[in-house]
């Protein structure tokens, strides 16, 4: 967890990773030089809990607090939190049965979407096909960023790390990609088990850059069309069995490649699909929205 300026939300995101189900963790704190009451609070929590490891130093911004993080960590699998969301008690814990089970490299779950009160706002139900999440990638990620668990020997064997590609305002896209590069398995628990804080001053929300977005997107496309085509070639008579979010992801890659390959199938998929969804997609392919 990376912390800064977070004195708002600190306490309900530490108390929820304390609070798991699976209590045999490692929990690094990272204060990425904060300069209201966060240094404090986490401090608190450091004296409660030995399981705590914290590091304080002078602001450097998220992509170092996050490399740093994963150099640090000593287990087998690596969780992810940013300091203004919340695990729900049984996160790790579905999520390493997943893990084990499947052999996964990288996992995440379903989500709610909370405003700066905590109160509910909507809900993300995710993909928790295999194969499916590569085609997420062709547009999108396949969880929210703050809910991923990640095999920490796959990040070592292909020496990945955040922050490493050009588009270094889409960081973690431009990771999962090249996650998918390396041939990962990706999946998600189907539980919600993570609450996402939406908040209009949010970093995430401050550092989208669609430019560097679409470009990843297509390059993705580029690199893996092939591989794409046979996932929708699986899923095309299978429809009615996606939920909108795998339907928003699968339709923009119809008229993403409609022109290139299997035109006219496409095209027949296309009206399976609500007219919202391709309204959204279609503006997004023509006008880079």
């Amino acid at each position: 967890m990376s912390v800064y300026n977070a004195e708002k939300y600190l306490d309900e995101a530490i108390q929820s990773i304390l609070d798991q189900t699976y209590q045999d963790f490692e929990f690094i704190i990272i204060n990425d030089g904060s300069t209201d009451k966060s240094l404090e609070i986490m401090e608190k929590y450091k004296n409660q809990d030995d399981r705590i490891v914290l590091m304080t130093r002078k602001n450097k911004g998220l992509v170092a607090s996050l490399n740093e993080g994963i150099e640090k960590a000593k287990g087998k699998y690596i969780a992810r939190m940013d300091a203004d969301d919340i695990s729900l008690p049984q996160r790790f814990e579905k999520q390493i049965e997943l893990m084990e089970k499947e052999n996964l490299d990288i996992c995440g779950s379903h989500f709610f979407i909370v405003d700066e009160r905590s109160k509910y706002l909507s809900a993300r139900v995710v993909s928790c096909r295999i194969d499916f999440n590569y085609m997420i990638l062709s547009r999108s990620v396949p969880f929210a960023h703050g809910s991923v668990m990640i095999k920490k020997d796959f990040l070592i064997t292909h020496e990945l790390a955040y922050g490493k590609t050009v588009y270094n305002k889409a960081e973690d896209y431009a990771l999962w990609i090249e996650f998918a590069n390396n041939h990962a398995k990706i999946s998600n628990v189907d539980e919600f088990l993570f609450k996402y804080r939406h908040l209009d001053n949010s970093l995430s929300k401050q550092n989208i850059n669609y430019k560097h977005a679409l470009a990843l997107s297509k390059h993705y496309i580029a690199i893996h069309n092939k591989q794409l085509n046979i996932i929708f070639e699986k899923y095309k008579d299978k429809m009615n069995l996606l939920n909108d979010f795998e339907l928003e992801q699968i339709s923009y890659f119809m008229i993403k490649t409609i022109f290139n390959s299997q035109s006219l199938v496409k095209f027949q998929c296309l009206k399976k699909v609500p007219v919202g969804i391709k309204i959204i997609n279609l503006t997004r392919v023509f006008f880079g929205k």
